[in-house]
C-alpha cells in the first residue's frame, strides 16, 4: 500500500543474515521487469517509470549470498493495493 503513510510504502528484501544481494527484481504479469536493485534494503515504490500502478499482482525474485558464503534464491508474488 504505497500511499505515503510510512507503512508498507516500499516492497523490499530485508536481508537478515545476508552478506550481499546479487539482485532483487520485480516483474509484472507479462514478465516485464518493473524494478531491479542490488542494494540490500532498497525497494520498489509501486511505480513504473514514475507512474503509480493500479492494484495488481507482481512476481519477485531475490538472489544473494548469506554470511556462510552460501548462495540463496527466493521468489514469490506480491499484491499491490491502492
Amino acid at each position: 500500500t504505497p500511499n505515503g503513510d510510512g507503512v508498507n510504502d516500499l516492497f523490499r528484501p530485508i536481508g537478515v543474515g545476508i552478506k550481499s544481494i546479487e539482485y532483487f527484481r520485480v516483474y509484472n504479469r507479462w514478465g516485464e521487469l518493473v524494478f531491479s536493485t542490488t542494494i540490500n534494503g532498497q525497494g520498489w515504490d509501486g511505480k513504473i517509470g514514475g507512474t503509480p500502478q493500479a492494484t495488481n499482482t507482481f512476481v519477485w525474485i531475490v538472489k544473494g549470498i548469506d554470511y556462510l558464503e552460501k548462495p540463496f534464491v527466493k521468489k514469490g508474488a506480491v499484491t499491490l493495493i491502492r
